[in-house]
């Protein structure tokens, strides 16, 4: 209950902030990229063909300097542009954070590869707030009519293994009144897959996840890449909330906004995630977001938090108007960008 009422508070500060066009005095979201190396090479990821990203993993002590120039964290998720169960040392890097900020929530993302068994042991083991599995495809039995793969997460059986063994050992956990983290499945929606987007439902359902997040596809620099219309997209949410909620399972878009939302961001105008969150990169380097990781706010090898927030280059991005590197940008927002999709965004 505690926790609802936190979330219900610090959602409130939030969208009031956003009304007012005020930023938070310090950042409370912290991603960290703790490694860009992945066991995967999804054809919609952009790391290598148009991000450029360094497959590296974040060394340990610097993952402690970047923990000890933080200031009170109210999330912290170890997830950049790789796998973070690559990372040698993450169950050891979880530890440290939680050690440091106790209160914080942590979290991280996984494509279920390498969610063994063990590891799973493991992971449940910390005091993680939400674990989070990207799929878009599972290896059905039949494979919905019409739907040829996408460019997303493949189906493959050992992750689907993975992931229903990590549910089923968290669920003993909890029958067992032991604290055990948020399951989260998320899924990236791409044209024509709503037989698939609806069985993936089903599967969060059957298998035990808490939440179903739909995200969207960004394809700015990959002309290769095709995306629902933002009336297809819409049906898609529609379609995926009515079975969730017949399925009694949770479903979250963020680019699904609310009339109140819609009111905070002043009407789709800017985004609803960066006036208190920082992405810091495998060096310790503080960007605006995962998409803009080369935007350089500051350096938390020689600066604290606090001093990059206040930093001209952090006051620069956070103008009274969207930075004109965020142009054409719509990952958290309701409509597509003109610039992106302008045919799309009248509805």
């Amino acid at each position: 209950m505690v926790d609802a009422v936190t979330h219900l508070l610090r959602t409130g500060r939030k969208a009031a902030r956003l009304a007012l066009g005020v930023r938070s005095r310090w950042p409370r979201e912290v991603q960290v990229e703790v490694t860009n190396r992945c066991n995967l090479d999804c054809g919609m990821c952009p790391r290598r063909s148009v991000l450029g990203v360094p497959e590296v993993d974040m060394s340990r002590e610097t993952f402690a300097a970047v923990l000890g120039r933080l200031r009170s964290p109210e999330a912290i998720t170890l997830t950049g542009w790789g796998e973070p169960l690559m990372h040698p040392e993450l169950l050891e890097l979880l530890d440290l954070a939680a050690a440091r900020f106790p209160g914080a929530a942590l979290a991280f993302t996984t494509n279920g590869h390498l969610l063994t068994e063990r590891v799973a042991e493991r992971v449940l083991e910390r005091p993680l707030r939400r674990v989070t599995v990207s799929l878009e495809e599972l290896p059905w039995d039949d494979e919905p009519a019409g739907e040829p793969p996408g460019p997303g997460h493949g189906p493959s059986p050992k992750a689907a293994r993975n992931v229903r063994a990590f549910l089923a050992r968290r669920r003993a956990l909890a029958a067992a009144g032991r604290r055990v983290p948020e399951a989260r499945l998320q899924v990236v929606l791409f044209p024509g897959s709503q037989a698939t987007l609806l069985r993936l439902v089903d599967f969060a359902a059957e298998a035990g996840f808490d939440v179903v997040n739909l995200v969207r596809l960004d394809v700015r620099g990959r002309p290769d890449l095709a995306r629902p219309t933002w009336e297809e997209e819409r049906r898609l949410i529609a379609a995926a909330r009515r079975r969730a909620r017949s399925r009694g399972v949770a479903l979250a878009a963020v680019n699904d906004h609310g009339p109140f939302l819609r009111l905070a961001s002043r009407g789709d105008r800017f985004c609803v995630r960066l006036d208190s969150f920082v992405y810091v990169d495998v060096a310790g380097r503080v960007a605006p977001c995962c998409l803009l990781r080369d935007h350089h706010l500051g350096d938390l090898r020689r600066q604290t938090l606090a001093e990059v927030w206040a930093s001209p280059e952090a006051r620069r991005f956070h103008g009274p108007r969207p930075h004109p590197a965020c142009d054409g940008c719509d990952a958290f927002r309701r409509c597509y960008a003109p610039v992106a999709r302008p045919a799309e965004v009248a509805s």
